[in-house]
Protein backbone atom coordinates (compact mmCIF):
# COMPACT_ATOMS: atom_id res chain seq x y z
CA UNK A 1 0.00 0.00 0.00
CA UNK A 2 2.59 2.32 0.89
CA UNK A 3 4.59 1.66 -2.30
CA UNK A 4 1.55 2.13 -4.54
CA UNK A 5 0.70 5.30 -2.81
CA UNK A 6 4.24 6.43 -3.33
CA UNK A 7 4.06 5.55 -7.05
CA UNK A 8 0.77 7.30 -7.45
CA UNK A 9 2.20 10.21 -5.76
CA UNK A 10 5.22 10.21 -8.08
CA UNK A 11 3.01 10.04 -11.18
CA UNK A 12 0.98 12.90 -9.91
CA UNK A 13 4.07 14.84 -9.27
CA UNK A 14 5.36 13.92 -12.73
CA UNK A 15 2.16 15.15 -14.32
CA UNK A 16 2.39 18.36 -12.35
CA UNK A 17 5.93 18.89 -13.46
CA UNK A 18 5.07 18.28 -17.14
CA UNK A 19 2.37 20.98 -17.13
CA UNK A 20 4.53 23.90 -15.92
CA UNK A 21 6.46 24.74 -19.19
CA UNK A 22 3.19 25.42 -21.03
CA UNK A 23 2.35 28.42 -18.87
CA UNK A 24 4.76 30.87 -20.78
CA UNK A 25 3.09 30.56 -24.20
CA UNK A 26 0.51 33.25 -23.51
CA UNK A 27 3.19 35.59 -22.26
CA UNK A 28 5.24 35.03 -25.39
CA UNK A 29 2.26 35.82 -27.57
CA UNK A 30 1.51 38.99 -25.62
CA UNK A 31 5.13 40.14 -25.73
CA UNK A 32 5.36 39.44 -29.45
CA UNK A 33 2.18 41.44 -30.03
CA UNK A 34 3.58 44.32 -28.01
CA UNK A 35 6.85 44.26 -29.95
CA UNK A 36 4.86 44.27 -33.19
CA UNK A 37 2.83 47.26 -32.05
CA UNK A 38 5.99 49.09 -30.97
CA UNK A 39 7.54 48.34 -34.36
CA UNK A 40 4.47 49.72 -36.12
CA UNK A 41 4.57 52.88 -33.98
CA UNK A 42 8.30 53.31 -34.67
CA UNK A 43 7.79 52.79 -38.39
CA UNK A 44 4.90 55.28 -38.44
CA UNK A 45 6.93 57.82 -36.43
CA UNK A 46 9.87 57.37 -38.79
CA UNK A 47 7.57 57.85 -41.77
CA UNK A 48 6.20 61.07 -40.26
CA UNK A 49 9.73 62.24 -39.49
CA UNK A 50 10.85 61.67 -43.08
CA UNK A 51 7.69 63.37 -44.35
CA UNK A 52 8.30 66.37 -42.09
CA UNK A 53 11.92 66.56 -43.20
CA UNK A 54 10.91 66.55 -46.84
CA UNK A 55 8.17 69.09 -46.19
CA UNK A 56 10.64 71.34 -44.36
CA UNK A 57 13.16 71.02 -47.18
CA UNK A 58 10.48 71.84 -49.77
CA UNK A 59 9.31 74.79 -47.71
CA UNK A 60 12.86 76.05 -47.36
CA UNK A 61 13.50 75.85 -51.09
CA UNK A 62 10.13 77.39 -51.88
CA UNK A 63 10.87 80.28 -49.51
CA UNK A 64 14.35 80.72 -50.97
CA UNK A 65 12.91 80.87 -54.48
CA UNK A 66 10.25 83.39 -53.44
CA UNK A 67 12.79 85.59 -51.66
CA UNK A 68 15.11 85.38 -54.67
CA UNK A 69 12.26 86.52 -56.95
CA UNK A 70 11.52 89.47 -54.67
CA UNK A 71 15.23 90.29 -54.53
CA UNK A 72 15.21 90.25 -58.34
CA UNK A 73 12.50 92.92 -58.40
CA UNK A 74 14.43 95.14 -55.99
CA UNK A 75 17.61 94.60 -58.01
CA UNK A 76 15.82 95.53 -61.25
CA UNK A 77 14.48 98.77 -59.72
CA UNK A 78 17.94 99.67 -58.43
CA UNK A 79 19.61 98.92 -61.77
CA UNK A 80 17.09 101.07 -63.66
CA UNK A 81 18.30 104.05 -61.62
CA UNK A 82 22.07 103.71 -62.11
CA UNK A 83 24.46 104.85 -64.83
CA UNK A 84 26.39 103.02 -67.51
CA UNK A 85 27.29 99.38 -66.80
CA UNK A 86 29.41 96.55 -68.20
CA UNK A 87 28.38 92.99 -69.07
CA UNK A 88 28.63 92.02 -65.37
CA UNK A 89 26.19 94.78 -64.39
CA UNK A 90 28.96 96.78 -62.69
CA UNK A 91 29.40 100.57 -63.00
CA UNK A 92 31.56 101.48 -65.96
CA UNK A 93 33.49 104.64 -66.76
CA UNK A 94 32.90 104.35 -70.49
CA UNK A 95 30.66 106.84 -72.25
CA UNK A 96 30.12 104.44 -75.16
CA UNK A 97 28.49 101.81 -72.93
CA UNK A 98 24.77 101.83 -72.23
CA UNK A 99 22.95 102.10 -68.95
CA UNK A 100 20.74 99.26 -67.72
CA UNK A 101 17.70 101.40 -68.56
CA UNK A 102 18.79 102.06 -72.13
CA UNK A 103 20.00 98.50 -72.64
CA UNK A 104 16.64 96.88 -71.92
CA UNK A 105 14.01 99.62 -72.32
CA UNK A 106 12.96 102.10 -74.99
CA UNK A 107 11.16 105.25 -73.84
CA UNK A 108 9.35 107.40 -76.37
CA UNK A 109 10.31 111.02 -75.65
CA UNK A 110 7.06 112.28 -77.22
CA UNK A 111 4.44 109.97 -75.71
CA UNK A 112 6.28 108.64 -72.67
CA UNK A 113 5.39 105.04 -73.56
CA UNK A 114 7.87 102.49 -72.23
CA UNK A 115 8.51 99.17 -73.93
CA UNK A 116 11.18 96.45 -73.97
CA UNK A 117 13.92 97.38 -76.41
CA UNK A 118 12.72 95.99 -79.77
CA UNK A 119 16.16 95.10 -81.13
CA UNK A 120 17.22 93.17 -78.03
CA UNK A 121 18.42 89.68 -78.97
CA UNK A 122 16.22 86.80 -77.85
CA UNK A 123 17.47 85.30 -74.61
CA UNK A 124 19.50 88.40 -73.64
CA UNK A 125 17.98 88.57 -70.19
CA UNK A 126 19.64 89.81 -66.99
CA UNK A 127 20.48 86.89 -64.70
CA UNK A 128 21.98 86.68 -61.19
CA UNK A 129 23.03 83.83 -58.87
CA UNK A 130 24.08 83.69 -55.21
CA UNK A 131 27.31 81.68 -55.01
CA UNK A 132 27.24 81.50 -51.23
CA UNK A 133 29.42 84.59 -50.80
CA UNK A 134 27.97 87.22 -53.11
CA UNK A 135 25.54 87.73 -55.98
CA UNK A 136 27.07 87.42 -59.43
CA UNK A 137 25.14 88.94 -62.34
CA UNK A 138 25.17 89.14 -66.11
CA UNK A 139 23.58 91.95 -68.15
CA UNK A 140 24.05 90.89 -71.79
CA UNK A 141 23.40 93.35 -74.59
CA UNK A 142 23.57 90.48 -77.07
CA UNK A 143 23.58 86.74 -76.58
CA UNK A 144 22.66 84.61 -73.59
CA UNK A 145 23.61 85.61 -70.03
CA UNK A 146 26.95 84.33 -68.78
CA UNK A 147 27.20 83.72 -65.04
CA UNK A 148 29.82 81.61 -63.30
CA UNK A 149 28.14 78.49 -61.85
CA UNK A 150 28.51 78.20 -58.04
CA UNK A 151 30.15 75.21 -56.37
CA UNK A 152 28.18 71.98 -56.51
CA UNK A 153 26.48 70.70 -53.39
CA UNK A 154 25.22 74.08 -52.17
CA UNK A 155 21.84 75.70 -52.49
CA UNK A 156 22.44 78.64 -54.85
CA UNK A 157 19.29 80.74 -55.54
CA UNK A 158 19.20 82.46 -58.93
CA UNK A 159 16.82 84.76 -60.78
CA UNK A 160 16.24 85.97 -64.32
CA UNK A 161 14.09 88.95 -65.37
CA UNK A 162 12.42 90.44 -68.38
CA UNK A 163 10.32 93.55 -69.09
CA UNK A 164 6.81 93.25 -70.49
CA UNK A 165 4.52 95.87 -72.02
CA UNK A 166 0.77 95.29 -71.85
CA UNK A 167 -1.94 96.98 -73.92
CA UNK A 168 -3.36 98.82 -70.91
CA UNK A 169 0.00 100.32 -69.92
CA UNK A 170 0.02 104.03 -69.23
CA UNK A 171 2.88 106.34 -70.23
CA UNK A 172 5.92 105.86 -68.05
CA UNK A 173 4.98 102.35 -66.84
CA UNK A 174 6.39 98.90 -67.57
CA UNK A 175 5.96 95.41 -66.04
CA UNK A 176 8.95 93.46 -64.80
CA UNK A 177 8.71 89.67 -64.47
CA UNK A 178 11.21 87.78 -62.33
CA UNK A 179 11.64 84.02 -62.48
CA UNK A 180 13.62 82.52 -59.59
CA UNK A 181 14.97 79.05 -58.85
CA UNK A 182 17.09 77.50 -56.11
CA UNK A 183 19.60 76.45 -58.75
CA UNK A 184 21.20 78.17 -61.73
CA UNK A 185 19.36 76.18 -64.39
CA UNK A 186 18.02 77.44 -67.71
CA UNK A 187 15.00 75.10 -67.61
CA UNK A 188 14.08 76.23 -64.12
CA UNK A 189 14.61 79.93 -64.97
CA UNK A 190 12.77 79.86 -68.30
CA UNK A 191 9.66 82.02 -68.72
CA UNK A 192 7.11 79.35 -69.57
CA UNK A 193 3.46 79.52 -68.45
CA UNK A 194 3.18 80.68 -64.86
CA UNK A 195 1.47 77.42 -63.86
CA UNK A 196 3.91 75.16 -65.73
CA UNK A 197 5.13 72.08 -63.87
CA UNK A 198 8.66 72.39 -62.51
CA UNK A 199 10.67 69.91 -64.54
CA UNK A 200 13.80 70.37 -62.42
CA UNK A 201 13.55 67.78 -59.68
CA UNK A 202 14.07 68.85 -56.08
CA UNK A 203 14.30 72.60 -56.75
CA UNK A 204 12.03 75.44 -55.70
CA UNK A 205 10.71 77.91 -58.26
CA UNK A 206 8.79 81.19 -57.98
CA UNK A 207 7.66 84.02 -60.25
CA UNK A 208 6.87 87.61 -59.32
CA UNK A 209 5.37 90.32 -61.53
CA UNK A 210 5.55 94.00 -60.54
CA UNK A 211 4.39 97.19 -62.26
CA UNK A 212 7.06 99.89 -62.33
CA UNK A 213 6.62 103.58 -63.12
CA UNK A 214 9.03 106.36 -63.99
CA UNK A 215 8.74 109.16 -61.43
CA UNK A 216 9.43 112.05 -63.79
CA UNK A 217 12.26 114.41 -62.90
CA UNK A 218 10.34 117.25 -64.59
CA UNK A 219 6.59 116.58 -64.44
CA UNK A 220 5.68 120.25 -65.02
CA UNK A 221 7.33 121.93 -68.01
CA UNK A 222 8.17 125.64 -67.82
CA UNK A 223 6.39 127.67 -70.47
CA UNK A 224 9.07 130.36 -70.63
CA UNK A 225 12.73 130.24 -71.50
CA UNK A 226 13.64 131.99 -68.26
CA UNK A 227 11.37 131.72 -65.21
CA UNK A 228 11.60 133.17 -61.70
CA UNK A 229 8.87 133.83 -59.09
CA UNK A 230 10.84 136.79 -57.72
CA UNK A 231 12.78 139.55 -59.50
CA UNK A 232 14.74 138.96 -62.69
CA UNK A 233 17.64 141.39 -62.97
CA UNK A 234 19.10 141.57 -66.49
CA UNK A 235 20.81 144.90 -66.00
CA UNK A 236 24.12 145.30 -67.90
CA UNK A 237 23.50 142.00 -69.64
CA UNK A 238 23.87 141.22 -73.33
CA UNK A 239 21.53 138.25 -73.58
CA UNK A 240 19.53 136.86 -76.46
CA UNK A 241 16.40 134.94 -75.43
CA UNK A 242 14.11 133.02 -77.73
CA UNK A 243 11.24 130.59 -77.41
CA UNK A 244 10.50 128.89 -80.75
CA UNK A 245 6.84 128.11 -81.18
CA UNK A 246 5.65 124.54 -81.45
CA UNK A 247 2.02 124.11 -82.41
CA UNK A 248 -0.19 126.71 -80.74
CA UNK A 249 1.87 127.06 -77.57
CA UNK A 250 2.43 130.51 -76.06
CA UNK A 251 5.85 131.93 -76.86
CA UNK A 252 7.15 133.39 -73.60
CA UNK A 253 10.77 134.45 -73.27
CA UNK A 254 10.73 135.70 -69.65
CA UNK A 255 8.22 135.03 -66.90
CA UNK A 256 8.88 136.96 -63.68
CA UNK A 257 6.71 137.00 -60.60
CA UNK A 258 7.66 140.38 -59.08
CA UNK A 259 9.75 142.60 -61.37
CA UNK A 260 11.96 142.66 -64.43
CA UNK A 261 15.03 144.90 -64.49
CA UNK A 262 16.51 145.26 -67.95
CA UNK A 263 18.38 147.56 -70.24
CA UNK A 264 18.73 148.00 -73.98
CA UNK A 265 21.12 145.04 -74.26
CA UNK A 266 18.24 142.58 -73.90
CA UNK A 267 17.23 141.09 -77.25
CA UNK A 268 14.20 138.86 -77.71
CA UNK A 269 14.26 136.70 -80.80
CA UNK A 270 11.18 135.36 -82.55
CA UNK A 271 11.34 131.90 -84.17
CA UNK A 272 11.85 133.48 -87.58
CA UNK A 273 14.79 135.48 -86.22
CA UNK A 274 12.98 138.86 -86.22
CA UNK A 275 14.17 141.14 -83.44
CA UNK A 276 11.44 142.77 -81.37
CA UNK A 277 11.32 144.97 -78.33
CA UNK A 278 10.09 143.48 -75.05
CA UNK A 279 6.40 142.94 -75.44
CA UNK A 280 4.27 139.85 -75.85
CA UNK A 281 7.18 137.54 -75.01
CA UNK A 282 7.72 139.02 -71.56
CA UNK A 283 5.29 138.53 -68.67
CA UNK A 284 5.77 140.44 -65.41
CA UNK A 285 4.57 140.77 -62.79
CA UNK A 286 2.82 137.43 -63.06
CA UNK A 287 -0.05 137.29 -60.54
CA UNK A 288 -0.11 133.50 -60.72
CA UNK A 289 3.34 133.39 -59.08
CA UNK A 290 3.87 133.56 -55.36
CA UNK A 291 7.02 135.32 -54.21
CA UNK A 292 9.22 132.38 -53.30
CA UNK A 293 11.37 134.23 -50.80
CA UNK A 294 11.68 132.42 -47.49
CA UNK A 295 9.58 129.34 -46.73
CA UNK A 296 7.53 129.68 -49.91
CA UNK A 297 10.54 128.47 -51.89
CA UNK A 298 9.65 124.90 -50.98
CA UNK A 299 6.14 125.50 -52.29
CA UNK A 300 7.57 126.77 -55.58
CA UNK A 301 9.89 123.79 -55.87
CA UNK A 302 7.01 121.40 -55.18
CA UNK A 303 4.80 123.06 -57.79
CA UNK A 304 7.41 122.37 -60.47
CA UNK A 305 8.74 118.97 -59.46
CA UNK A 306 5.75 117.58 -57.53
CA UNK A 307 7.90 116.66 -54.54
CA UNK A 308 9.79 118.31 -51.69
CA UNK A 309 13.36 119.33 -52.39
CA UNK A 310 14.80 117.10 -49.64
CA UNK A 311 13.06 114.06 -51.13
CA UNK A 312 13.87 115.04 -54.71
CA UNK A 313 17.59 115.30 -53.97
CA UNK A 314 17.72 111.87 -52.30
CA UNK A 315 15.65 109.88 -54.80
CA UNK A 316 17.42 106.91 -56.42
CA UNK A 317 18.14 108.76 -59.67
CA UNK A 318 19.70 111.81 -58.01
CA UNK A 319 23.47 112.30 -57.80
CA UNK A 320 24.81 114.64 -55.13
CA UNK A 321 27.88 116.64 -56.20
CA UNK A 322 30.02 118.06 -53.43
CA UNK A 323 30.83 121.52 -54.71
CA UNK A 324 32.23 123.06 -51.51
CA UNK A 325 35.06 124.00 -53.83
CA UNK A 326 33.34 125.06 -57.07
CA UNK A 327 32.67 122.10 -59.35
CA UNK A 328 34.27 122.69 -62.74
CA UNK A 329 33.00 121.78 -66.17
CA UNK A 330 35.09 118.60 -66.44
CA UNK A 331 33.66 117.19 -63.21
CA UNK A 332 30.06 117.96 -64.07
CA UNK A 333 30.46 116.82 -67.66
CA UNK A 334 32.05 113.50 -66.64
CA UNK A 335 29.35 112.69 -64.08
CA UNK A 336 26.58 113.63 -66.53
CA UNK A 337 28.09 111.51 -69.32
CA UNK A 338 28.35 108.42 -67.08
CA UNK A 339 24.80 108.76 -65.77
CA UNK A 340 22.25 109.44 -68.53
CA UNK A 341 18.72 109.98 -67.30
CA UNK A 342 19.79 110.98 -63.79
CA UNK A 343 19.59 114.28 -61.88
CA UNK A 344 22.70 116.28 -60.92
CA UNK A 345 22.35 118.12 -57.61
CA UNK A 346 25.28 120.46 -56.92
CA UNK A 347 25.81 121.42 -53.27
CA UNK A 348 27.74 124.65 -53.72
CA UNK A 349 28.93 126.79 -56.62
CA UNK A 350 29.42 125.52 -60.17
CA UNK A 351 31.87 126.92 -62.72
CA UNK A 352 31.21 125.57 -66.23
CA UNK A 353 34.41 126.94 -67.70
CA UNK A 354 34.37 125.90 -71.33
CA UNK A 355 35.19 122.70 -73.15
CA UNK A 356 32.83 120.21 -74.76
CA UNK A 357 29.09 120.56 -74.42
CA UNK A 358 27.32 119.60 -71.22
CA UNK A 359 24.58 117.18 -72.25
CA UNK A 360 23.22 116.71 -75.75
CA UNK A 361 19.91 116.78 -77.59
CA UNK A 362 19.60 113.00 -77.10
CA UNK A 363 20.88 112.99 -73.50
CA UNK A 364 20.19 116.39 -71.90
CA UNK A 365 20.89 117.14 -68.24
CA UNK A 366 19.01 118.43 -65.24
CA UNK A 367 21.35 120.51 -63.09
CA UNK A 368 20.14 121.83 -59.73
CA UNK A 369 22.57 124.35 -58.21
CA UNK A 370 22.42 125.36 -54.56
CA UNK A 371 25.07 128.04 -55.02
CA UNK A 372 25.92 130.39 -57.86
CA UNK A 373 26.54 129.40 -61.48
CA UNK A 374 29.32 130.75 -63.68
CA UNK A 375 29.74 129.82 -67.34
CA UNK A 376 32.22 130.54 -70.08
CA UNK A 377 32.18 129.43 -73.73
CA UNK A 378 30.14 126.27 -73.26
CA UNK A 379 27.02 124.73 -74.77
CA UNK A 380 24.48 123.46 -72.19
CA UNK A 381 21.63 121.17 -73.22
CA UNK A 382 19.02 120.75 -70.52
CA UNK A 383 17.42 122.48 -67.56
CA UNK A 384 19.34 124.57 -65.02
CA UNK A 385 17.61 125.32 -61.70
CA UNK A 386 19.04 127.75 -59.12
CA UNK A 387 18.01 127.42 -55.45
CA UNK A 388 19.83 130.38 -53.95
CA UNK A 389 17.64 133.26 -52.72
CA UNK A 390 19.52 135.75 -54.89
CA UNK A 391 20.90 133.42 -57.53
CA UNK A 392 23.75 134.70 -59.67
CA UNK A 393 24.01 133.27 -63.18
CA UNK A 394 27.16 134.90 -64.55
CA UNK A 395 28.70 134.35 -67.96
CA UNK A 396 32.27 135.46 -68.54
CA UNK A 397 32.65 134.26 -72.15
CA UNK A 398 31.32 135.29 -75.50
CA UNK A 399 30.15 131.97 -76.91
CA UNK A 400 27.88 130.43 -74.27
CA UNK A 401 24.41 129.13 -75.02
CA UNK A 402 21.78 127.07 -73.25
CA UNK A 403 19.11 125.04 -75.00
CA UNK A 404 16.31 123.98 -72.67
CA UNK A 405 15.24 126.33 -69.90
CA UNK A 406 16.47 128.29 -66.88
CA UNK A 407 14.48 128.44 -63.63
CA UNK A 408 15.24 130.31 -60.43
CA UNK A 409 13.64 129.47 -57.11
CA UNK A 410 13.72 133.08 -55.91
CA UNK A 411 15.44 136.09 -57.47
CA UNK A 412 17.77 135.87 -60.46
CA UNK A 413 20.69 138.15 -61.29
CA UNK A 414 21.89 137.42 -64.81
CA UNK A 415 25.08 138.99 -66.07
CA UNK A 416 27.38 138.56 -69.05
CA UNK A 417 26.67 137.60 -72.61
CA UNK A 418 24.85 134.40 -73.53
CA UNK A 419 22.01 132.97 -75.57
CA UNK A 420 19.03 131.21 -73.96
CA UNK A 421 16.75 129.10 -76.16
CA UNK A 422 13.73 127.21 -74.91
CA UNK A 423 13.93 123.80 -76.57
CA UNK A 424 10.65 121.88 -76.35
CA UNK A 425 12.22 118.62 -77.56
CA UNK A 426 14.87 118.70 -74.86
CA UNK A 427 12.29 119.46 -72.19
CA UNK A 428 10.22 116.50 -73.42
CA UNK A 429 13.30 114.30 -73.06
CA UNK A 430 13.67 115.46 -69.48
CA UNK A 431 10.00 114.92 -68.76
CA UNK A 432 9.67 111.39 -70.11
CA UNK A 433 13.14 109.89 -69.83
CA UNK A 434 14.64 111.41 -66.65
CA UNK A 435 13.73 110.41 -63.13
CA UNK A 436 13.50 107.36 -60.86
CA UNK A 437 11.76 104.08 -61.55
CA UNK A 438 9.69 102.97 -58.56
CA UNK A 439 7.18 100.26 -57.69
CA UNK A 440 3.53 101.09 -58.27
CA UNK A 441 1.52 100.40 -55.09
CA UNK A 442 -0.83 97.48 -55.73
CA UNK A 443 0.89 96.55 -59.00
CA UNK A 444 2.36 93.30 -57.68
CA UNK A 445 1.55 89.63 -57.77
CA UNK A 446 3.36 86.33 -57.24
CA UNK A 447 0.98 83.86 -58.84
Amino acid sequence: MSSMSSCNLHRGCERAVNVRPQRGAATLIVVSALFFIVALVAAYANRNLIFEQRTSANQQRSTLAFEAADAGVEWAVAMLNVGRIDASCQPLNDNTASSFRDRYLEINATTGMVQPRPNLAAGSLPTCVDNGTQWLCSCPATGAPSVAAPATGIVAPAFRLRFVQRPANRPGTIWVEVQACTRLDDDCLSFGPANAVNTVSGEGRARTTVLLALRSALPSLPVATLTAPGTVDLDNTAVRISNPLRGNSLSLAIQAGVALIKDSALVLVLPAGELVSPGPQVLWPDPSFVNAAGPNGERWFGSLFGIQAAVYSTQPASLILNCSSPCNANTVREVAARNPGRILWAQGNVNLNGGAALGSAAEPVILVVEGDLETSNIQINGLVYGRKTNWSFKDTGTNTSLRGAVIAENNLVLSGSLELIRDADILDQLRWRHGSFVRVPGGWRDY
